[in-house]
């Protein structure tokens, strides 16, 4: 079967190519290994404003992908990776954030010619359809609707989280994509009344899914690439129905920054000594495929709230505000961290109780890496984060448990966020936060016992959901301090970087500035693993602007020849 061109996964990237690559009638292939969803066929839990379902529902995610997270933690979770139509932005938390000018600056310094803000920002204003702001940096008649909750939404934790960091000089500033300073702001969103828009719902409409140049195949997944020489002609998948290849001219994998690294290793694309390692015949040698991996590290401190705290069930989105300030860290940006304030912490009636601090060093250092086990598909990569790798990014988040243990602890919180302690993402409360009846049952009665008495309550934070340490205890022990950052940082959720854009002559770069693999033809690559280095923002609004940026330079070629 042949096609012009063949996209490979249907997540945030995959739909956006989709679209724009069929609409000049060329005959395109969309492949997702995950189910697809019809505009009329959308699960409850993947509309919902509030991502906590949708987010644990394991039929939307790859179920033996696992991570070690960070060098000396000795750790290794499993990874929560979309494996859905739409991708992250089917089970997200719909964060619109874009990252700042400098970001992107520099990754044209770095050897991404014409990423650079200027470069980037039309691909930022024609992918949204701002409601809330209209000038020359926002969009307002794209495919993605952005809103915004409005303050008078916010809880009382929230509120009083706002009130500590003005006092702290980080203002509230009312557009958090137009004004690239530290500042803490309602949280922009890709949300309709309520609702999610994913990548999916805003660019494969009925409309686009009408089109007869367009298929799109699910649950299939790509085995790997097909090459004649040094050019791919198409694709070998594997699907419930058995083995089926595809060529087209043109492969663009869109698999993100975990298995398009993956996929190019299997077709023997990548370091060619590894993959010696594991029996795969080396067709091009590129050093980079699978280095350079990147995260936003993170961890969390979390508090008991009052009823007239929490956030109403009304509310919009899950997020409700979210901050960036400047550690002042030798050698650092500014706006180098971020913390997420939420008035509810998971779906269930203990995470309704609990206010949360999710702060994470918004401009990383440290790298890590995707390799393979095994040539076969049915293994996962090996993916290595070393997160906190980097001192720099050890210490600022050391730094920044300090600052947020002591905003916790600013007057107008203190009656607020009541017995704070430090959060774990720990395997208890992994199994806890899926979505199920006897999980709500525990959580209830968890939940009444924590109302009941305050000392019952912060028995059940020392014993059942701490590991028994304080905050106290880790600000007065650096060791400790040090320890327990290692052993719970987590990620966002915002992988990028595998297959970074930069000059050809760059050992580490795997693409040049339109997507293409060096030394090859027919193959570009177009979603997060082509970022030179991870923004300081949520990683979905970045990635839609990859697509659009590299879909318009494809077309623009087509157009020349």
């Amino acid at each position: 079967m042949l096609f012009d061109y063949i996209i490979v996964g249907g997540g945030s990237s995959g739909c956006v190519m989709a679209n724009r690559l069929s609409a000049n009638g060329s005959q395109v292939l969309l492949i997702e290994a995950g189910p697809d969803f019809p505009p009329n066929e959308i699960p409850d839990d993947i509309l919902d404003g509030n991502p906590t379902r949708a987010y644990y529902n394991q039929q939307y995610q790859w179920p033996s992908l696992t991570a070690a997270v960070a060098r000396d933690g000795n750790r290794r979770v499993h990874y929560e990776q979309a494996r859905v139509i739409g991708g992250g932005s089917s089970i997200n938390a719909q964060v619109a954030n874009r990252g700042g000018p400098a970001d992107y600056d520099e990754w044209a310094s770095t050897g991404a010619t014409g990423w650079d803000w200027e470069g980037v920002l039309p691909y930022f204003r024609r992918l949204e359809c701002d409601l809330d702001f209209r000038d020359h940096l926002h969009g307002n008649s794209g495919p993605l609707p952005i809103s915004r909750a409005d303050k008078g939404e916010w809880s009382g934790f929230v509120n009083a989280v706002s009130t500590a960091l003005e006092d702290e000089n980080i203002p509230f500033r009312p557009d958090f994509n137009g004004e690239f300073r530290d500042g803490h702001s309602v949280v922009p969103l890709t949300n309709l009344n309520r609702r999610r828009v994913s990548a999916a719902m805003a660019y494969l409409p009925e409309s686009v899914r009408a089109r007869p140049n367009l298929r799109i195949l699910s649950e299939t997944t790509v085995v790997r690439l097909t090459i004649s020489g040094r050019q791919i002609t198409g694709v070998d998948t594997e699907s419930k129905t058995g083995r089926q290849s595809y060529n087209a001219p043109v492969v663009v994998l869109c698999a993100g920054a975990i298995h398009s690294p993956a996929i190019l290793m299997r077709s023997g694309i990548g370091p060619g000594k590894v993959l010696s390692e594991v029996g795969i015949q080396v067709v091009a040698d590129v050093e980079g495929v699978g280095k350079n991996l990147q995260e936003h590290a993170g961890v969390a401190i979390s508090a008991y709230l009052k009823p007239s705290d929490r956030m109403m069930p009304t509310s919009t989105g899950y997020i409700q505000m979210h901050a960036r300030y400047s550690s002042g860290h030798d050698g650092c940006p500014p706006t180098d961290m971020a913390i997420s304030v939420l008035a509810k912490s998971a779906w269930h009636p203990v995470g309704k109780r609990l206010g949360t601090l999710n702060f994470w060093v918004n401009r990383v250092y440290s790298t890590g890496t995707v390799s393979l086990k095994s040539s076969s598909h049915l293994l996962e990569p090996e993916v290595n984060f070393d997160m906190l790798s980097d001192e720099r990014d050890t210490e600022r988040l050391k730094s920044a448990f300090r600052f947020v243990a002591k905003l916790i602890n600013h007057k107008a919180l203190v009656h607020t966020a009541l017995d704070p302690f430090p959060s774990t993402w720990t395997g208890r409360a992994k199994r806890i936060g899926k979505y199920n009846r006897l999980n709500y049952g525990l959580t209830s009665f968890l939940a009444s016992l924590m109302d009941s008495s305050p000392w019952l309550r912060r028995s059940l934070i020392r014993f059942a959901i701490t590991d028994g340490r304080s905050i106290s205890d880790l600000l007065n022990n650096d060791d400790l301090l040090d320890s327990f950052v290692r052993q719970n940082v987590f990620g966002n959720f915002h992988p990028t970087s595998t297959c970074r854009m930069g000059f050809a002559h760059d050992p580490n770069s795997v693409t040049d500035p339109t997507g293409r693999v060096h030394g090859l033809s027919g193959l570009r690559v177009a979603d997060a693993s082509v970022m030179p280095f991870c923004p300081r923002a949520n990683t979905n609004i970045p990635t839609i602007m990859v697509a659009e940026k590299l879909s318009d330079a494809i077309l623009h070629e087509r157009a020349r020849r």
